[in-house]
């Protein structure tokens, strides 16, 4: 899969009654957390928005511009270094949620048949994971 499909179907979290994405959990601060896996998990949503925004520009159909790149980069090393970390807390169980659910991936929310996909087995033991962690209604924020 070409990471333009696999990104663009690749869910964004909405919160119910918003139909917006919030950049992170509202809940979600960096400052006073000790687990790492919540700086990191700021990281990855930061370098996968970057990404995005790459993406559309003109010229990058193909993602080989230098800035989208670096941004795949920091994308991959903060995913990588948060499966070899072990969460200290709620929040970096979440974070980990966040991403398995990328990595399961329903689809894209605003998409036919994301509702369908997401309650596959796989997708709502994720997701119910994410609400107990978070307090949140919806999906993982990604």
């Amino acid at each position: 899969m070409k990471r333009r499909t696999f990104l663009a179907a690749a869910p964004l979290a909405v919160l119910p009654g918003s139909g917006v994405a919030p950049a992170v959990p509202p809940h979600f601060a960096q400052e006073g957390t000790t687990d790492p896996l919540v700086a990191l998990y700021h990281e990855w949503l930061s370098a996968r928005r970057e990404w995005r925004e790459l993406a559309e520009l003109p010229g990058n159909e193909d993602w080989t511009d230098p800035r989208s790149l670096a941004a795949e980069a920091r994308e991959s090393e903060a995913e990588d270094m948060m499966v070899a970390l072990k969460p200290t807390s709620l929040e970096g169980i979440a974070a980990l949620t966040a991403l398995a659910w990328i990595l399961v991936s329903p689809g894209n929310p605003n998409a036919e048949g994301f509702e369908t996909a997401a309650q596959s087995y796989d997708c709502r033991v994720i997701a119910s994971i994410w609400r107990a962690c978070t307090g949140l209604e919806g999906y993982p924020v990604t």
